[in-house]
């Protein structure tokens, strides 16, 4: 995946593609966000939804099933799917700090969801290992108490306190 590095596509652009492909090749897929494990939003096709406080929900999702699934000796959380009245959202792990959350209708075809996210998700995982591979932090030359003291590219990291 570090191909799409080099031709000019953003990370956040190229898992747009990814979650785009998903919706034109499942049925009942109304839309696709990934988000970091903090729950920050990376990129949506969520239309109609608030992404940002979906992608914080989804982490916590991600959070607790993954609490769960150690706790009951399943090994890691690997994806979590709920039913509601008015249809499905599936959560996948993608990587060590990617998640992949799937909103779709009653009608969502959930095998092909399975079969088709299995792809996606391997893909987007990638890509945020590739963005993880890139550096990511560059050293202001006098960081000043107003300036951040790092600065990043690729998928958005938790901000980490200043050493003391």
């Amino acid at each position: 995946m570090a191909a799409g590095y080099g031709s000019g596509s953003s990370v956040e652009d190229l898992v747009e593609a990814e979650l785009r492909k998903l919706r034109a090749n499942v049925a009942g897929v109304q839309g696709s966000l990934v988000a970091t494990s903090d729950g920050l939003l990376v990129a949506n096709d969520v239309p109609g939804q608030e992404p940002t406080q979906t992608a914080a929900l989804v982490a916590t999702t991600l959070a607790v099933a993954s609490r769960a699934t150690r706790a009951t000796g399943r090994g890691h959380f690997r994806e979590a799917i709920a039913r509601g009245t008015d249809g499905y959202l599936a959560v996948y792990a993608a990587g060590q700090n990617a998640i992949v959350a799937v909103v779709g209708t009653n009608q969502l075809n959930v095998a092909m969801l399975q079969y088709q996210a299995r792809t996606v998700i391997e893909r987007i995982a990638g890509l945020s290992a590739d963005a993880a591979a890139q550096p990511r932090f560059t050293e202001p030359a006098m960081a000043g108490a107003d300036q951040p003291a790092e600065t990043h590219q690729g998928l958005p990291m938790r901000r980490r306190a200043p050493a003391s």
